[in-house]
């Protein structure tokens, strides 16, 4: 009877841990569907702030970049501008060094004249001095030894052809001095005009050098700016990445369940949205125009994550009719698509592992709002992709 006892009370016991155990459960299942769905929100709204931080850091490279490229332009016009006046300022040095020895030879040509001049004039003094002084001596002689009038005629014009002929030669020589004076007065003002072009291109030359150095500095602190913020960019990606590794670490369904294909192919490219829009296959109806749909449609908020079902090369290239679109190559022929996206995370030709996020949901292209075209391609034909999903995804699926 005692031992009867005994095994009703651990009866009891046994009976009273399995109901509270079967309260407990259900409730620690929720309390961590609601924790990862915390920490998912969590990490997604950091993955969104961390990526339009990037767009405004990428766009703020960019408008340096650009900047970068006008100073660049501005500075090569500064050196074309500077070449040009070098190759001035080189011929304005041999024009004037072709002038100063224009006029170096003309000076000497004057200093000849102005001495020939003085020799004629001397002599013309003296030979006068030498009538002046014959004529009174010999003049009586000479009109005593006159036989005619036409003799004393002829004396008196040879006296006055004597005096013309020396006066005209050093007028002769007075006109050649004052042509060669104005022609080096010429000569100097050419010189002295060449010289002032000088010192103009002296001085532009001065001022362009001020320019250029002016230009090397904005140029060099524009490259500091773009080399912060690449920096900046680098530490922002890496802290996106520490986002969307997180956000990976808590991607599963509610149920707690992974959502890892049981054949490890394929993954659901949005963890936790199994509602379907429209599926493969189905014949709709979009802006009057009749079609067989080539993949799913799952509806999610803009800027939802999406993330690569398989590992793979990516590939931006798509008909305009998916709009911002991904394409990731799985090898084997195995192909999936990714279309309508507000955004993309990944660059043509890159390789990304199964989980990785690829882009954010959004209603770009032929769309009627905010969802993922989900599709997959096996040697260039549209497939259902249902056969290489879990069959817990299967079963998670709904329509909406």
């Amino acid at each position: 009877m005692k031992h009867q006892k005994i095994f009703v009370r651990i009866l009891c016991v046994i009976m009273t841990a399995a109901i509270v155990l079967g309260f407990l459960i259900p409730l620690t299942t929720s309390v961590w569907a609601e924790d990862a769905a915390a920490k998912r929100a969590e990490a997604q709204a950091l993955m969104k702030q961390y990526q339009s931080e990037l767009e405004e850091i990428k766009k703020t490279i960019a408008a340096n970049k650009d900047n970068l490229e006008k100073q660049e332009a501005v500075k090569a016009s500064y050196r074309q501008q500077q070449n040009t006046i070098k190759s001035q300022i080189e011929l304005l040095n041999t024009q004037i060094s072709d002038t100063e020895a224009q006029l170096t030879a003309k000076q000497a040509e004057l200093e000849q004249k102005v001495l020939e001049v003085a020799a004629a004039k001397d002599a013309f003094e003296q030979r006068l001095e030498a009538m002046y002084t014959t004529h009174n001596q010999s003049s009586l002689a000479t009109l005593l030894g006159v036989t005619s009038f036409a003799q004393m005629l002829r004396f008196a014009e040879n006296l006055q052809r004597i005096s013309t002929s020396d006066t005209q030669l050093i007028e002769n020589l007075r006109a050649a001095q004052a042509a060669m004076e104005q022609q080096a007065a010429e000569i100097q003002t050419m010189l002295d005009e060449l010289s002032a072009q000088k010192v103009e291109l002296d001085a532009k030359t001065q001022e362009l050098a001020a320019s250029i150095a002016a230009a090397n500095n904005a140029i060099s602190a524009t490259e500091a700016t773009i080399a912060a913020n690449e920096e900046a960019s680098a530490e922002k990606a890496e802290l996106y990445k520490q986002a969307s590794e997180e956000w990976r670490k808590w991607a599963y369904d509610i149920s707690g369940s992974t959502v890892v294909a049981d054949n490890g192919e394929f993954i659901w490219p949005i963890p936790g949205k199994y509602g379907i829009s429209s599926d493969y296959g189905v014949t709709r109806t979009i802006y009057g125009v009749t079609d067989t749909h080539r993949g799913m449609d799952i509806p999610a908020a803009a800027g939802t994550p999406i993330i690569a079902t398989a590992g793979g090369t990516v590939s931006t290239a798509a008909h305009w009719s998916y709009g911002t679109c991904v394409k990731i190559s799985h090898g084997g022929g195995f192909v999936t698509i990714y279309g309508h996206m507000s955004a993309r995370a990944v660059s043509d030709g890159q390789v990304v592992a199964q989980g990785d996020v690829i882009g954010y949901v959004g209603s770009t292209g032929n769309s009627t709002g905010n969802h993922l075209h989900f599709e997959l391609d096996v040697n260039g034909s549209p497939t259902s992709v249902r056969p290489y999903l879990s069959s817990d995804i299967i079963s998670a699926l709904y329509w909406t």
